[in-house]
């Protein structure tokens, strides 16, 4: 095991804002997170809508969206602490109070929120899943919207999916709508012609790269990106 990541985990667990719970008691007892349900009066301290950032690797939506919302309240969940950690620790050093960051498995997200405790979603880059024609391991599919998402996402709630795979992007527009959520706007490329249609401030939010992101844009990949009602 490398020292780094060594580090980075000794880190987080000095950070308030970010959560390391044990999983067995919920895989193997039922439990839900102590948080669920509390999130706006015992961590934010306000009412001010929740987005999360699902398999949000370094953190870089959970972090770029806080500074440039300071009146909205962000968490970013990823399996990998070490891997969170820069966001986490770039929130820490920039005084960011709007962020929080959780480490656990998306298969158990319900454990973790209350009913109508999240108004936005984002799905970044997030493993493809190509194998999985059911959709119960790919986070961006229906089973999971309907199965975990509905749980805690507030009626008419958000959901981003931006995503390098054509599968992922696919299958959204082919899911969403059969899910009874209305698609606002998607693109194939969104970096070609759909940026210089958008709105500033939409163009501000949509030129934030994950480290995948930038990865793959190196590669010559075309960035996908859907945005859609949950009704």
């Amino acid at each position: 095991m490398g020292k780094d990541k060594l580090k980075k985990w000794a880190e987080n667990k000095e950070f308030e804002h970010v959560f390391e719970p044990p999983l067995l008691p919920i895989i193997r007892e039922g439990q839900s997170f102590f948080m669920k349900g509390k999130w706006h009066a015992d961590f934010f301290k306000n009412e001010q809508p929740i987005v999360l950032e699902l398999g949000c690797g370094k953190g870089e939506y959970t972090v770029g969206l806080a500074r440039r919302y300071p009146h909205l309240n962000f968490i970013g969940v990823d399996v990998k602490g070490h891997r969170f950690h820069k966001g986490a620790k770039e929130a820490h050093l920039e005084g960011l109070k709007n962020v929080a960051f959780l480490r656990t498995r998306i298969e158990f997200i319900e454990a973790f929120f209350g009913e109508n405790e999240v108004s936005e979603i984002w799905l970044t880059f997030s493993d493809p899943q190509p194998l999985d024609h059911v959709g119960n391991r790919r986070i961006t599919s229906s089973f999971y919207l309907n199965n975990k998402y509905r749980k805690f996402l507030k009626k008419d709630g958000v959901l981003h999916i931006k995503h390098d795979n054509d599968g992922v992007y696919d299958k959204a527009l082919a899911e969403l709508p059969a899910a009874n959520c209305t698609i606002l706007t998607h693109h194939r490329d969104i970096y070609g012609e759909y940026m210089l249609t958008q709105p500033e401030d939409v163009q501000d939010i949509l030129n934030i790269r994950t480290f995948y992101e930038q990865m793959w844009l190196e590669k010559g990949r075309k960035v996908k990106y859907v945005k859609a009602v949950v009704h």
